[in-house]
Parts: structure tokens; sequence; C-alpha cells
């Protein structure tokens, strides 16, 4: 009897195996990838700032120092500013805030309100810290072109 039962087992294995089914689907890989262009863009430049020893902390913006609007008494004087201007003549786009890194040190400051305006021309405020570390502080940002 117990062989039987063996031989039954093993004919009820292979009539399961040999019965099944097998399902497959094919899956399509897809990559679109688009080679950006370049254009030229001056440098956002805040130019020399000279702040007193032990200053406060003070916003700037380019268009601050164009006006002579500079409310702050730490800041002694300003000069060689520039805003950015970038020869594309579509609509731009790129990021609010940029930090700069000290050329000699590693302290930071951060650059905020980056605006394009319709002429593709770049405003931005600098936000000098308490007590800055004399240095040249610099970064980069990426500003793109959609059309």
């Amino acid at each position: 009897m117990r062989k039987y039962f063996l031989l039954s087992a093993v004919a009820m294995l292979m009539t399961t195996s040999a019965n099944a089914t097998t399902d497959y689907a094919e899956v399509t890989a897809k990559a679109t990838i688009e080679v950006a262009g370049t254009f030229e863009c001056s440098d956002l430049d805040f130019g020399t700032i000279v702040v007193k020893q032990n200053n406060q902390s003070a916003s700037v913006s380019l268009e601050d120092l164009d006006n002579g609007d500079i409310a702050y008494d730490d800041i002694i004087s300003y000069k060689d500013y520039s805003w950015a201007h970038c020869s594309h003549s579509n609509y731009l786009d790129g990021p609010t805030s940029v930090t700069l890194r000290g050329t000699n040190t590693d302290n930071v400051i951060n650059v905020s309100s980056i605006d394009i305006s319709g002429d593709n021309t770049i405003d931005a405020t600098l936000n000098i810290p308490a007590k800055v570390v004399a240095d040249e502080y610099t970064g980069s940002f990426t500003v793109t072109a959609t059309y």
C-alpha cells in the first residue's frame, strides 16, 4: 500500500507541474535625452564693499547700491558693482539663492532674492553676516532658457 501511495503522490506532482502555465510580459525601457545649448551671462558682481570691524549683519541689493539706499551704518563704502546680463532672448529661469564661499577661508555668505527681469538682467541681495571676515567670496548658479 505504501508503494501505491508513493507512486500516486509522484504522479500527482508530475501532473501538477505538467499542467502549469506561464504568463509573461514585455517591458519597454525608454529615455528622452536633450542636449542644452549654451548662452552667455556676465558676472553678478557686488563689487567691493567695505564694512566696519565687528559689523552688524546687513542685506543689500544691487538696486540699493545703485540708488545709494544703504541704510546700514556699518557699510563704509562700495564700488565696482554690476548686474548680470544674459544674452538669451527668451524667458530665463534660475535659483532664488546661492551660497558664496571664501577664496582664502572656509567662510560662506548668502545671496538671496535672485531676480531675472524681463530684459534678462539679474538683480540679487547680498546678505553680509555680522562680524564678516575679509575675503573674496564666490559662487555660481545655472540660468536656463526654455523655449
